[in-house]
């Protein structure tokens, strides 16, 4: 039995079973794919744009092409620079390209679901592949 199950092994799925399975929750995350982080591996033409390097929250938002607001909940929790620092201490060297635009050192997508991958591990996240069709409540 699980506490928190969890679909998609994107960035974000892959953020929030970690997380909750380190504050003491067993986590189960279903992806439909081999392997997780597969839109990620293409991002910033495969490089993958981790972040911008904004460290207010309104000039972050601002930046926003279309209807930024929507973030301010989810960023007054967690800024880019607590995303910086995340990936850093999981290894990832980062870099800030023109327009605060954080790539990895390596401008290798990888690196990001490598650390994505070993931060579930390390978390104790059950991973199954599987994908979800209906669920009831």
């Amino acid at each position: 039995m699980y506490d928190v199950l969890v679909i998609g092994g994107g960035a974000a799925g892959c953020m929030a079973a970690g997380f909750a399975a380190k504050n003491g929750n067993k986590v189960l995350l279903a992806e439909r794919n081999d392997k997780i982080g597969r839109k990620v591996m293409i991002t910033g033409k495969g490089r993958c744009n981790v972040t911008n390097a904004c460290s207010l929250l309104n000039e972050f938002i601002e930046n926003v092409p279309v209807n930024g607001r929507f973030l301010y909940g989810a960023l007054s929790r967690f800024m880019p620079f607590d995303t910086m620092d995340f990936f850093e201490d999981k290894g990832v060297t980062l870099k800030i390209e023109r327009g605060n635009r954080v790539f990895p050192e390596s401008d290798k997508a990888v690196e990001i679901v490598d650390a994505l991958h070993n931060f579930l591990k390390d978390s104790g996240v059950k991973r199954v592949k599987a994908r979800i069709v209906k669920f009831n409540t």
